[in-house]
């Protein structure tokens, strides 16, 4: 299968996901805005020809014959995240959705690109455009979980089975389980490593340390990551007398990752929406148990008093509460990383979903010959 990926080669799923299709016999070709090592792919760096004395037509039409190429050359185009890259673009400068809809073309739509992120600038009405006709125009829709699935489905008026779910996944290897759990000899440890975002709701762990610290004044808490309110949460803490529990990481590369899990008692995700839940994943694979938002993807990937708690979002006393539940509870939590690392094993192995993903292209590809 030759397969082509419009997508971010930087990012940490991509670089997941590329090299594993390879390995399960697909020919990956990525067209990026931000080159990167993906071993066995090939990337591209996105890039419409210039004006030639062979080629002068305008921008316009130079682009649209650029993408024909894709669709032309590739069993399969598959755009990750809904960017805007010229397919079906609004605007009109850009392939139209019936050209779109005549290749196999497989959109998947990762979470920010259909629901906005709380604090943060909404999609102009243009691209929102886009990005429906984007999907309307697909052979296949993949989205990470479930309930995503519905949300995607109704952003875009999509019948159920126009979407697939394909998840992404943990390298098993990698996230390795096996971290302690704290004890006497060392303080119980929370950690947050989803970045300072609004979407992420940092604030709100930050609000529910003194909770947790009139019950479990030897707590310490790990936050790590940048971003926006990076500085308000360090003043938030300090504010609230709390700054001495706090330590303050810089983001950390993707395989340092479980260096820094293996020594957390807990992993705190109080995201106000999430599409998936990949961090809540990686945290359980390391048995370690999660305390997150009952929101949306978080359902798909943290089983309610299995793997970890459930709170509702953007309430720092529930979560609070949560917090020292578990970490007064050592039993509870020990049952609670054993589930956890079982489920991942058993559903979100990245060997198993490279294959998954194969399928799903092969099913798109299908779909196409049957519509043609």
């Amino acid at each position: 299968m030759k397969l082509c990926i419009f997508g971010d080669a930087q990012s940490v799923h991509l670089q997941q996901l590329a090299p594993r299709l390879v390995d399960a016999g697909a020919m990956v070709h990525v067209v990026t805005h931000k080159p990167a090592s993906l071993p066995g792919a090939t990337v591209e760096r996105f890039k419409v020809p210039p004006p030639s004395l062979t080629n002068p037509r305008r921008w316009w039409a130079r682009s649209r014959a650029y993408l024909r190429c894709f669709l032309r050359d590739f069993d399969v185009v598959n755009v990750h995240f809904l960017a805007d890259w010229g397919f079906c673009r609004a605007d009109g400068s850009g392939l139209d959705a019936e050209e779109v809809a005549s290749a196999c073309f497989v959109a998947s739509a990762w979470g920010s690109d259909v629901v906005d992120p709380p604090g943060e600038t909404p999609a102009c009405a243009g691209l929102v455009e886009t990005r429906r006709a984007m999907l309307q125009a697909a052979s296949l829709v993949t989205t990470c979980g479930p309930r995503f699935a519905e949300i995607v489905a109704g952003y875009a008026n999509l019948s159920d089975d126009a979407i697939v779910v394909a998840p992404f996944g943990v390298d098993l290897d990698l996230f390795a389980a096996g971290q302690s759990s704290g004890g006497s000899a060392r303080p119980d440890v929370v950690g947050f490593f989803k970045g300072f975002r609004p979407v992420y709701g940092p604030r709100c762990l930050v609000r529910a340390i003194p909770r947790v610290l009139s019950k479990m004044p030897a707590t310490r808490f790990h936050f790590v990551g940048d971003g926006a309110q990076l500085a308000e949460c360090k003043t938030l803490a300090n504010d609230l007398a709390v700054g001495d529990a706090v330590q303050w990481s810089p983001r950390t590369p993707h395989d340092q990752l479980p260096f820094i899990l293996k020594n957390w008692t807990l992993s705190i995700i109080p995201s106000i929406h999430e599409a998936f839940g990949v961090a809540a994943l990686e945290s359980s694979a390391m048995g370690v148990p999660v305390v997150a938002s009952d929101v949306c993807g978080l359902r798909d990937t943290v089983q309610q008093d299995v793997t970890g708690l459930l709170v509702p979002p953007q309430d720092s006393g529930r979560l609070g509460d949560a917090v020292t539940a578990l970490l007064t509870d050592p039993t509870r939590r020990a049952r609670m990383a054993t589930a956890g690392r079982a489920m991942v094993e058993s559903h979100f192995d990245w060997r198993d979903l490279a294959r998954h993903w194969i399928r799903v292209y092969d099913t798109a590809r299908q779909r196409r010959l049957i519509m043609v």
